[in-house]
């Protein structure tokens, strides 16, 4: 027997704006071509290697639903350092590299500044019968 306190919906829609498509180009190491990922409004779990782009995918919508002075990168790994930034994927920083010297680090970029990035949301509220598309752009 169900218990009606629990339930939040009158029937099995799917309520609110649920996201149904990702879609990223040169956004932290999904480089060179349009990275996909179709939800259709269906909940999702990310696994994979340490460094696979998990997180990178959760900062990316992050950024599409967060104002930038308040976006913390990262959050989803449990990061407490400012290591990934709006520059640092835009970028595509991926590694650090010692200076000659052997006491600097400097971070490795796939692209060139003044390249172009793009991070694309597609939502839904079936609801509502209503579609929102959310995007960042750079360059």
């Amino acid at each position: 027997m169900r218990d009606p306190e629990l339930e939040f919906a009158s029937d099995d829609s799917l309520s609110g704006f649920r996201l149904r498509r990702l879609e990223l180009f040169n956004w932290g190491t999904f480089h060179d071509r349009i990275w996909t990922l179709q939800l259709n409004g269906r909940n999702a779990l990310l696994t994979g290697d340490i460094g696979s782009g998990k997180s990178t995918l959760v900062d990316a919508v992050t950024t599409l639903l967060v104002p930038p002075q308040r976006i913390a990168y990262n959050k989803a790994a449990g990061a407490d350092t400012r290591e990934r930034t709006l520059r640092s994927y835009v970028l595509g920083f991926y590694k650090t590299e010692r200076g000659e010297t052997g006491f600097s680090a400097k971070p490795v970029a796939l692209r060139e500044p003044g390249g172009y990035s793009v991070v694309l949301g597609m939502f839904r509220n079936d609801a509502y019968n209503q579609d929102i598309t959310l995007h960042f752009r750079h360059g």
